[in-house]
């Protein structure tokens, strides 16, 4: 608490307690939301992009993938969200994008569609992810008396 506050203001610790059950709700809600949608994409992508059957390697890689994701927002949607989730979820989209990269696929067009969908997936988890984790560190930062997060820097 600031030496100029009055401790009977409640009005800059109502604020951070709004700032921190949005983020909370965000984090809960739309971001947990997106890395299932984006888990359940990574299990169903083989046969909606219909990825040739010699591609197994990829395949597997996106299946250990989702399997991964979609239990980390089932835990987020059951319980108190942590930050584990989070970089759980990031460090499979690291792989996802290093593996589109590191791969031993052949070059053809299907392998092509087949490296651009592991970037762009494992992209979009390390994103998800990453704005969860910004989220929590900002929502931790508050303190009481809303001076510890302020928007002035």
């Amino acid at each position: 608490m600031n030496r100029n506050e009055n401790p009977n203001d409640r009005s800059s610790r109502s604020t951070a307690t709004v700032r921190d059950a949005s983020a909370q709700g965000l984090r809960k809600g739309p971001l947990t939301l997106l890395m299932l949608l984006i888990g359940v994409w990574l299990f169903v992508c083989l046969w909606i992009l219909d990825y040739p059957s010699a591609l197994r390697g990829p395949h597997l890689v996106e299946l250990g993938a989702s399997i991964v994701v979609i239990i980390a927002a089932i835990v987020r949607m059951s319980r108190p969200v942590g930050r584990f989730t989070d970089y759980v979820v990031m460090a499979i989209g690291a792989g996802l994008v290093l593996a589109a990269f590191l791969g031993d696929y052949r070059s053809t067009v299907a392998t092509d569609m087949v490296r651009v969908n592991q970037a762009a997936s494992g992209a979009a988890l390390v994103l998800v992810a990453l704005t969860s984790a910004v989220l929590a560190v900002r929502s931790r930062s508050a303190s009481p008396s809303g001076d510890a997060d302020s928007d002035s820097h």
